[in-house]
């Protein structure tokens, strides 16, 4: 029993230990000072102040209504309605809420509502659950990310509308920060050790974030995982969609535009050191299958000049998405849509 115990104490042991340090440091230090969705995702504990001081410049009020049912879709009476995923999805520093404090009422369906932006966008025009008596535009939003898999997907023969799975999480929901869990360990080892990591990080060529680390660049693995460029078989559907979108806009007499959200690798690809991860060239590929659309906005065309001029935290150092200066760029640019008369549509007779 003897050479057992002692056996134990250099084997088992120490591995136990180190597991034991490894949750007792992710519960008590990393996950409460783990900040943004990259902080979540991989337990970097970046702390707060970054998002404190973020937050500061952004708008304080949030003006814009969240709806969470279908019943209060059916009674909505706005400006603009938007339909979008986690890029739509941001509260108080939202383009909704850019636009809302521009004097526009605005209404953004939360994303629990549906699994695919586009599908619901179709269906809910195609079923006339809104109409030019309610809604006077419509901005539906999708990740540069999963555009293929967005368009690839579309059916405008899918009657239901497809609601987003109990498993999916936003910004009211997710992992509690302090729980006590081996995974949670096992995301902070993986990322410490460049193994199999949901958020990748690189050096930049310059300063571009604010904090202890502005030269650093953190972003989410699926930014290149999805892929870095269409498959030329999507122009086609590509186009049916963007007409088949426009064809119901038409029909209820609603503005409809089409809003890209760029990923954050996209953007800043041009400025990381050496980079080892392929072009992304996603953005290109959208604008040289659907042109120069009145009704489409590319936002790499609003954000990249921006970058390049040096700009800090056109997006969040610590998250995927854009920050107050980004949506606000965006919004500037939907506004001036918006208020062009010539994104009405007109009914093919």
């Amino acid at each position: 029993m003897k050479k057992f115990l002692i056996k134990i104490s250099y084997t088992v042991l120490p591995v136990w230990l180190i597991f034991v340090g490894a949750v007792l440091y992710v519960t008590l230090y990393a996950s409460p000072r783990a900040s943004g969705d990259l902080g979540a995702l991989a337990c970097i504990p970046f702390g707060h102040e970054y998002d404190e001081m973020i937050a500061a410049n952004a708008p304080k009020d949030t003006l814009f209504q969240t709806i969470t049912t279908e019943e209060e879709l059916g009674t909505v009476n706005v400006d603009v309605l938007t339909i979008g995923d986690s890029f739509s999805q941001q509260w108080s520093g939202s383009y909704q809420n850019f636009l809302a404090h521009s004097g526009l009422i605005v209404a953004n369906c939360g994303w629990r509502l549906f699994s695919s932006p586009l599908q619901y966008t179709y269906n809910i025009l195609e079923q006339g659950i809104i109409d030019s008596t309610r809604v006077k535009t419509l901005i539906l939003e999708t990740g540069e990310r999963l555009f293929e898999v967005e368009v690839s997907n579309f059916s405008p023969g899918r009657a239901n509308i497809p609601k987003a799975p109990a498993s999916q999480k936003g910004k009211d929901g997710g992992r509690n920060a302090n729980e006590w869990s081996l995974s949670r360990a096992r995301d902070m080892l993986l990322h410490r050790l460049g193994m199999n990591s949901a958020v990748y990080s690189v050096c930049l060529d310059q300063e571009l974030f604010s904090g202890d680390e502005p030269s650093t660049l953190y972003f989410y693995h699926d930014d290149i995982g999805n892929g870095t460029s269409l498959a030329p078989t999507t122009e086609g559907k590509a186009r049916a969609v963007q007409a088949a979108l426009r064809e119901k806009a038409a029909e209820r007499g609603v503005s409809l535009i089409w809003l890209i959200a760029t990923d954050k690798y996209d953007l800043y690809q041009n400025h990381i050191v050496d980079n080892p991860f392929p072009r992304k060239t996603i953005m290109e590929d959208i604008h040289r299958f659907l042109g120069d659309s009145p009704d489409l906005l590319l936002t790499k065309s609003i954000l990249l000049p921006m970058v390049e001029q040096g700009e800090k935290d056109v997006y969040l150092f610590n998250d995927s998405h854009w920050s107050y200066k980004g949506t606000k760029a965006v919004a500037h640019e939907l506004l001036e849509m918006i208020k062009n008369g010539c994104l009405r549509p007109q009914k093919q007779s």
